[in-house]
């Protein structure tokens, strides 16, 4: 009997306190990605690609609260590498990093919470030493995050998007030497607090 009475106080003291009405969610993505490609000797060539498409989205409903959160994330990266040739050799390498990370909390009649990060690292170099013939590269990120939270005083939104490309390109002659190097970090972060008295 007791067991059964100290349950009951336990859920009364959570729907007073606002417990279960509370929201939060966080999502995020990490993308590592390497393109190498290369020859040397003979007349040749090589090519190759990475191609990485994310996309995801959460959302949580609370009727009775009159709330709503919702997150969605979207991307996609492209790597793309040739080379051809006679003699010598000749090659890129291409390398990407992106982490994307976003979370929020919300009380339906206090504070709201809520914050992203995204960080973009692109690295490429296309070099060509000797013989005859190049090589070229490209690649690139578009991507965003947005977020909203709706409660019955308030509507909380945040977006971020980002969009960067990288090319290069080398050729030439017989004994000819060229070297391309490209690089791109971008970090981006926002975040926002909305607090307000019962």
């Amino acid at each position: 009997m007791l067991r059964k009475f100290l349950i009951f106080v336990v859920v009364i003291l959570l729907f007073s306190s606002g417990a279960l009405a509370d929201i939060g969610q966080v999502e995020g993505f990490s993308i590592g990605a390497l393109n190498l490609v290369g020859r040397c000797g003979p007349i040749g060539s090589a090519q190759g690609g990475n191609i990485v498409i994310i996309g995801h989205s959460q959302q949580i409903q609370k009727p009775g609260f009159s709330t709503t959160a919702r997150q969605e994330e979207k991307g996609i990266l492209v790597q793309y590498g040739t080379a051809k040739g006679a003699g010598g050799l000749s090659g890129v390498a291409q390398g990407a990093k992106v982490q994307g990370m976003q979370g929020q909390l919300t009380k339906p009649f206090g504070s709201t919470l809520q914050g992203q990060r995204l960080n973009v690292n692109l690295g490429q170099v296309a070099l060509k030493a000797g013989g005859v013939g190049g090589t070229k590269g490209i690649q690139g990120f578009v991507g965003g995050q947005s977020q909203t939270i709706t409660t019955p005083r308030m509507t909380s939104t945040q977006t971020q998007s980002v969009g960067i490309g990288q090319y290069s390109a080398v050729s030439g002659g017989r004994g000819s030497n060229g070297i391309v190097v490209n690089t791109v970090n971008v970090e981006m972060g926002q975040g926002q607090i909305v607090t307000e008295g019962n």
